[in-house]
């Protein structure tokens, strides 16, 4: 690196050794000496950066299995007189790792929305984070009052299906009060189902936590929550007419207006409207949304029979409206 400016060369050096620390953090020991060894050319600047990124990250992994003995035994190297002497090592120490209990759910949070009277179905994965074997406790709570009934079932393929694959079979209707013991990083496969009830109001919700609590260790837990949303829909009509007063022979022109206001597709939607007692229908005067109809059962979405006026509109999706109007003669 001759002819580089000391800058350029503090800078090369800050990348190298920062990607070769984060692969192999050194312990404290190592990273002293590192910076002692570097002074000379290192800015203090650099300096402090080596020292941070030392400190954040620690020369031991987390999650050493509970019963590991960590070892440690010193030795010295020494000279008498210009003879080298031989090595003396120190007694051995030993410190037994502990067990530690932690747990995660995924997903941490989820959503989903049917209709009223239905249920959904959540996949849920407890996974011991700990560092040996665990057994956890599961439990659900509604966010409703009164409650949304929820349960838990494992995903154990019962009666034919096929387990821990995230779908639920009508055969998995073991409920999941506890996890199997698990061994550190298992994971334990089961299902949240939510009933929404069949008198819940469109776009009413409820949020479901669900609680996986450590056998060994009860402070130890994880939650996860899932929100559920009933979806209806709600078709709503409105009608006009276009004069308050009329005398007989005048023609009155009706005005249905339609529209969707849930948050769920109205499916097969049929209007019916009955021409007053005290009127002639006019004959072929239907308009769908601007567009004219005929009376006849046939192809289009409107049929006029014995006084009796159809709009078969299908399904109309959240949000949609539209109008259609007929005319009568006041007799």
């Amino acid at each position: 690196m001759a002819g580089l400016p000391s800058s350029a060369i503090r800078g090369w050096l800050a990348r190298y050794i920062a990607s070769a620390l984060c692969a192999h953090p050194p312990s404290l020991q190592e990273a002293l000496g590192l910076m002692r060894r570097l002074a000379p050319l290192a800015s203090a600047g650099i300096a402090a950066f080596f020292w941070l990124l030392c400190l954040s990250n620690p020369s031991e992994p987390a999650g050493t299995p509970a019963g590991t003995p960590v070892e440690n035994t010193a030795s010295v190297d020494y000279t008498d007189d210009g003879v080298a002497q031989p090595t003396v090592t120190s007694n051995t120490v030993r410190v037994t790792v502990t067990q530690l209990a932690a747990v995660t759910l995924s997903p941490a949070s989820a959503a989903q929305s049917s209709g009223p009277g239905s249920s959904v179905t959540y996949a849920v994965t407890v996974t011991n984070a700990g560092n040996a074997s665990d057994t956890f406790s599961l439990s659900v709570v509604s966010g409703s009052s009164p409650a949304w009934p929820a349960s838990l079932y494992r995903d154990d393929g019962a009666n034919g299906g096929v387990a821990n694959d995230g779908v639920r079979q009508s055969g998995e209707t073991n409920a999941a009060g506890t996890t199997d013991a698990l061994a550190a990083d298992a994971s334990f496969y089961c299902f949240l189902v939510v009933q929404i009830p069949s008198s819940s109001a469109d776009s009413a919700s409820d949020t479901t936590t669900v609680t996986a609590t450590s056998q060994f260790d009860t402070q130890k837990k994880a939650t996860a929550t899932f929100t559920t949303t009933a979806q209806s829909a709600l078709v709503a009509l409105y009608k006009s007419v276009d004069r308050d007063t009329a005398a007989p022979g005048d023609t009155l022109v009706y005005m249905v207006r339609y529209r969707n206001r849930g948050s769920r597709t109205a499916r097969n939607v049929v209007v019916t409207d009955t021409v007053p007692t005290e009127t002639t229908y006019v004959p072929n005067s239907v308009s769908l949304q601007g567009s004219p109809k005929t009376d006849a059962a046939d192809a289009d979405e409107v049929s006029v029979s014995g006084g009796v006026i159809t709009v078969r509109l299908g399904d109309l999706a959240a949000g949609a409206d539209g109008t259609f109007t007929f005319r009568v003669a006041v007799r």
